[in-house]
């Protein structure tokens, strides 16, 4: 018992050194972005005032009950936090009217104030409000949790629209792996289904890309879906021809069953003199792999093929 808590001990102290770390190569990043007012625009106040509280009360209980490495760990987050809110209201951005920090903060917070405002107002549409909840409460949960920002990004939302969030957040979404990317995606496709305004597909577009980053951690799965809704979102709205990719599945006798009982009604094509089935066309190719990848493991021979087409919709 005393070797694994030994164990445990030196596992703490190393999370706690990595921590550092990560902060320090996070604010090395942004140290000489400081002064461009485009890096304060693009950080959120609001965010960083959330951080703060929620850390805030870990480092104190922690320090009162001597536990040194989890009350380190959590003042280097607090010494993060601290940094890029002051970030976030231009403190290193030149200003000519020679604004004090508390004037800079006001400044600040109208902005996101008003930013926030304008985008509940863009995507105020009646009919599509439970559609568009649906599609922000499913890319939250990417990550497999529901981080408290995530959750008061889209309170926000819901409460603007006057919409009772209780069937969201009673319990998380079922899918599992892949499902969760194949049921955002699904989501956004029935959204486009309804003919929605142009302006708030792109509204919705600049929403997905927020949430994402609301949380100060944007994971793989996150980026990978939220680049190919907002390029599905972006396509619809702008209506051009887009280079686009489709997975094509060349399966043999024995998986052609399998195979249609996967997808019922696959787009035939044939190919070198052999069938193949289209089974997905898509606006990114990372996100057209992801899928890719997923039908092999189930042991079918699957190839991305690029290809010009009118935009997906």
């Amino acid at each position: 018992m005393e070797q694994l808590q030994l164990i445990l001990t030196r596992i703490l102290l190393i999370s706690v050194a990595l921590t550092a770390v990560v902060i320090y190569l996070n604010i090395k990043k942004l140290w000489s972005r400081k002064h461009d007012p485009r890096v304060a625009q693009s950080t959120s106040v609001f965010a960083q005032v959330l951080a703060v509280s929620t850390t805030l009360p870990f480092f104190i209980y922690y320090s009162f009950h001597k536990d040194f490495n989890i009350a380190l760990e959590s003042l280097f987050r607090l010494i993060a936090f601290s940094f890029y809110f002051l970030v976030a209201i231009g403190f290193w951005v030149k200003d000519p009217d020679h604004r004090g920090v508390w004037q800079k903060l006001t400044k600040a917070l109208k902005q996101e104030v008003s930013e926030s405002a304008n985008l509940i107002k863009a995507l105020n549409q009646p009919s599509e409000k439970k559609e568009l909840l649906n599609i922000l409460y499913r890319l939250a949960w990417l990550d497999d949790r529901l981080d408290d920002k995530e959750r008061q990004y889209i309170q926000m939302f819901a409460e603007a629209w006057e919409i009772e969030t209780e069937y969201l957040f009673t319990a998380p979404p079922p899918e599992k792996g892949i499902g969760k990317l194949k049921q955002v995606y699904s989501e956004v496709k029935s959204y486009i289904a309804l003919n929605p305004p142009k302006e708030q597909a792109l509204s919705l577009s600049d929403a997905i890309q927020a949430l994402i980053k609301v949380d100060e951690e944007v994971t793989e799965q996150e980026e990978l879906v939220a680049a190919e809704v907002s390029s599905l979102l972006k396509s619809y709205a702008g209506g051009e021809e887009t280079l686009s990719y489709r997975i094509i599945i060349h399966p043999d006798r024995q998986q052609q069953e399998k195979l249609l009982a996967l997808i019922p009604n696959p787009e035939e094509e044939y190919m070198l003199g052999n069938c193949a089935y289209i089974v997905g066309i898509f606006h990114t190719r990372p996100y057209a792999e992801a899928l890719s990848k997923d039908y092999r493991d189930q042991g079918f021979f699957t190839v991305v093929q690029v290809y010009n087409s009118k935009a997906i919709a």
